[in-house]
Order: C-alpha cells, then sequence, then structure tokens
C-alpha cells in the first residue's frame, strides 16, 4: 500500500523491528513507519495490552498523517543513533 501512495504502518514487537525494517527496505519502501511495543505480548491480558497500544499510537498517527518527506527525515534520524549489526555469512 505504501508503494501506492496509502500511508502505512507496520505494527511489531521490539525484537522485530530491524527484521520488519530490512524486510520493507527489500519491498522498495525503506522508510515506512513502524510503531513498536516492548516484546512479548503474547499472554497479556486486554488492560496490558490497551496499555502497549495507547503507548504506540502517537508513531501510528504520526506515520498516517506527516508528509512523507517529514517522516522519512524522522526515520533517517532514528536510524542514524542506531547501531547496525551485520551478521557474517559464514558461522564463526
Amino acid at each position: 500500500m505504501e508503494r501506492h501512495g496509502i500511508p502505512t504502518v507496520i505494527l511489531a514487537t521490539d525484537t522485530f523491528v530491524q527484521f520488519v525494517r530490512r524486510m520493507a527496505t527489500t519491498q522498495g519502501c525503506p522508510y515506512v513507519a513502524i510503531a513498536d511495543t516492548p516484546n512479548p505480548v503474547r499472554g497479556l491480558d486486554p488492560e496490558a495490552l490497551r496499555v502497549r497500544v495507547e503507548a504506540m499510537m502517537p508513531a501510528v498517527i504520526a506515520g498516517l498523517t506527516l508528509p512523507p518527506a517529514e517522516l522519512e527525515a524522522r526515520i533517517k534520524a532514528e536510524m542514524k543513533g542506531q547501531a547496525r549489526h551485520v551478521r557474517a555469512s559464514l558461522p564463526v
């Protein structure tokens, strides 16, 4: 949807954010918005899930409403501060 100009936000747990970003990049959407929450979410009661969802809402709203250039600039700034993990292609 993002490639067709429809704002999109991916929901993910923090464990999978880097993987999600890489996959989105391979699909031509390197700056898609990602709203994340701490892992795990499985087994949380409804009230705990509500708290998690409410905490993600600012990221969801920003991802759906910010102009694409501003969203891209914010994501680039976030990515600049993150360490990039590279896996060896052969076991060490």
